[in-house]
């Protein structure tokens, strides 16, 4: 069952991967169930919304990890950064592998620095994960 989660993960990752045509790039690393280095693509569908995915690499029991998503515009902070909701699937790839979803907040435009940005979250697989990265888009 759960290999077959994780192959739809990736069928779904495929399929949407064609859609990221005008995507963003974006080094991605900090804390998921380990350390944790990537590369993530967005895709701006909206001003407010976004399609997300990638792939990163981890210190943990599951060397690879999986995921695709959206992001939603929550608000903009008195600093003049937008703060964002962001939910999707998550999986975690290795020896166990595991499935689930994910729920995180984004906060863009840090330390005054455009493409720079900030997520906090969990990551609901096997008991929860907490999430802590930072990223830089190109």
């Amino acid at each position: 069952m759960k290999n077959q989660i994780i192959l739809t993960l990736a069928l779904l990752a495929l399929l949407m991967g064609s859609e990221c045509r005008a995507f963003t790039p974006a080094v991605i690393g900090g804390v998921r169930d380990g350390a944790a280095l990537g590369l993530m693509l967005e895709n701006r569908m909206t001003n407010s919304t976004s399609l997300r995915l990638g792939v990163e690499a981890s210190t943990s029991n599951s060397p690879g990890i999986v995921f695709v998503g959206g992001k939603w515009l929550l608000a903009n902070l008195r600093s003049g950064s937008p703060m964002f909701l962001s939910g999707g699937l998550v999986g975690y790839l290795g020896n166990h592998s595991e499935a689930g979803p994910y729920i995180s907040l984004v906060f863009e435009r840090l330390l005054d620095i455009d493409p720079l940005f900030l997520e906090v979250g969990i990551d609901v697989v096997n008991s929860g994960n907490l999430q802590f990265q930072a990223g830089y888009y190109f």
